[in-house]
């Protein structure tokens, strides 16, 4: 995998995180572009560059946000490692594919950082709503056709390449 094609990707996604998220972002919840991007790099990366990529960019996205350092690392790690292991199963270019992954993605990801924010409330005490973090999952995977089609058309900029021992 190309590191320079991965950090450039990352600035992108973590761009439009920060900057168009809010922007388009319906009743709520927002779409989740970093999570796209860790599932094209799990999809196709070996495994051990995706799940260092998909590590770094939780690491990455934990700077940006005004959550818990390390929760969006261990969240995004995790999600690479179930598509890892479907990698070998699924289509890697098939729109079904890139729904179903980017809402057991999103689903993964609003699990944790639910039970994340039910362990630990804030410090008033109030629970923050879980509902729009499990909408943004949703709306993230209505988007994943899309972005993630357009992204695989891209595939050739990082240069992945197979494993040969499965």
């Amino acid at each position: 995998m190309r590191w320079l094609s991965f950090f450039i990707l990352a600035y992108v996604a973590l761009g439009l995180q920060a900057g168009l998220a809010r922007a388009i972002e319906w009743n709520g919840a927002a779409p989740n572009f970093v999570l796209l991007a860790v599932v094209f790099i799990a999809l196709n990366a070996p495994r051990d560059a995706a799940l260092l990529a998909c590590f770094i960019l939780g690491a990455m996205h934990d700077l940006t946000s005004q959550g818990t350092l390390g929760l969006l690392a261990f969240s995004y790690g995790l999600v690479a490692t179930f598509v890892l292991g479907m990698q070998q199963a699924v289509r890697r270019r098939h729109p079904v594919t890139h729904f179903t992954l980017a809402l057991l993605g999103g689903i993964v990801t609003a699990a944790l950082l639910s039970l994340h924010a039910w362990l630990r409330p804030p410090a008033a005490g109030v629970h923050p709503p879980i509902l729009p973090l499990f909408a943004a999952a949703v709306y993230t995977a209505i988007l994943a056709p899309l972005l993630l089609a357009i992204l695989q058309r891209m595939n050739r900029v990082f240069h992945f390449q197979r494993s040969a021992h499965i």
